[in-house]
């Protein structure tokens, strides 16, 4: 049996790598954990509204966010519910999160080209394993810090990605109501739980192909 080339290992791992990294978080972008995270953290009455409310506009919300679309949802049915300057930002973070999923979508399909190609069960089992302790060992130390410095390090996030000066809104903004800042830091914890938890099954998965033979 020959062995695939070192650059196919390289692609397995970073491809293993980016689904480890991904998939939790971008899973989290579904109506029913927001809804709950927003029942938690009160967005109804901040907003002067119930909470079946809120659930429609964050439906559309998160419908607009997969599609590019204009959000302008309204609670009234007659303005809409965010200003000029939070749709803007919303729409930045429509093409990040595309952008992002359009990263697992290739990520997937170039780990099962490269699972395809590589047929050494313990080579496969060492790169996942390798895969698992760097985006795990990473995603705990990153956990620790929006736990205890979430507010400079969410900043730092926004700078990352987004354009200085057109993710920062007052204490009146309906964004900032339909989504607080106990909202955001509490779900950043959960997507941290999320990576690290998919690296400990990835993890079990290379020790037990480690263990096994190969044909």
């Amino acid at each position: 049996m020959s062995r695939a080339p070192r650059l196919v290992g390289f692609v397995y791992t970073v491809a293993a790598a980016t689904i480890i990294t991904l998939t939790g978080p971008l899973l989290l972008f579904n109506p029913w954990f927001v809804s709950f995270e927003q029942l938690r953290n009160e967005a109804a009455p901040a907003l002067g509204v119930d909470q079946a409310a809120v659930d429609r506009v964050t439906g559309t919300i998160l419908f607009d966010l997969a599609t590019r679309g204009d959000f302008d949802v309204s609670l009234d049915g007659r303005q809409p519910l965010l200003d000029a300057m939070e749709r803007s930002h919303m729409r930045d973070v429509s093409g990040l999160v595309r952008i992002l999923g359009a990263v697992l979508a290739a990520a997937i399909l170039l780990f099962a080209i490269s699972r395809a190609w590589l047929r050494e069960r313990r080579r496969r089992g060492r790169l996942l394993m390798l895969a698992a302790a760097a985006i795990g060992g990473v995603a705990v130390v990153l956990a620790i810090i929006f736990a205890v410095a979430f507010e400079p390090a969410f900043l730092a996030f926004h700078a990352l990605f987004f354009a200085q000066g057109t993710y920062l809104f007052g204490p009146d903004s309906n964004l900032i109501k339909l989504f607080p800042e106990g909202f955001w830091f509490e779900s950043s914890l959960v997507a941290g739980a999320s990576i690290v938890l998919a690296a400990l099954l990835i993890g079990l998965l290379g020790w037990r192909l480690m263990r096994q033979r190969d044909a």
